[in-house]
């Protein structure tokens, strides 16, 4: 698999449909949830609708390295100490120049 332009980590409803509208518009998307069920379950549902370009990962690095450079992550996980605890997951992996998004609503 080639690097994903985009990584998209929190798989609940929001998360979810817009890891799919993303990758509906022709961009490979990389995507992570601390619960794994829920990564296999937006394949699942990106093989369902047209075989959409989802790459899902279920541990922080793998999924980290396969956004390509600098990497862009939006995150999408409920307010509070979620958001600090995914920041510094990810934080681990990333480098001088990567960015997350936290595009949280609450």
């Amino acid at each position: 698999m080639a690097p994903t332009r985009i990584g998209l980590a929190g798989l609940a409803v929001m998360g979810q449909n817009l890891a799919l509208n993303v990758a509906e518009k022709d961009f490979p998307i990389s995507v992570y949830n601390w619960t794994t069920s829920k990564v296999d379950e937006t394949i699942e549902r990106a093989k369902l609708e047209r075989n959409l370009p989802v790459y899902g990962f279920h541990d922080p690095a793998s999924f980290v390295n396969s956004v390509q450079k600098p990497r862009v992550i939006i995150m999408l996980v409920k307010a509070g100490s979620p958001v600090d605890q995914t920041i510094a997951t990810l934080s681990a992996y990333m480098e001088k120049g990567d960015c997350i998004m936290d595009g949280g609503n609450e």
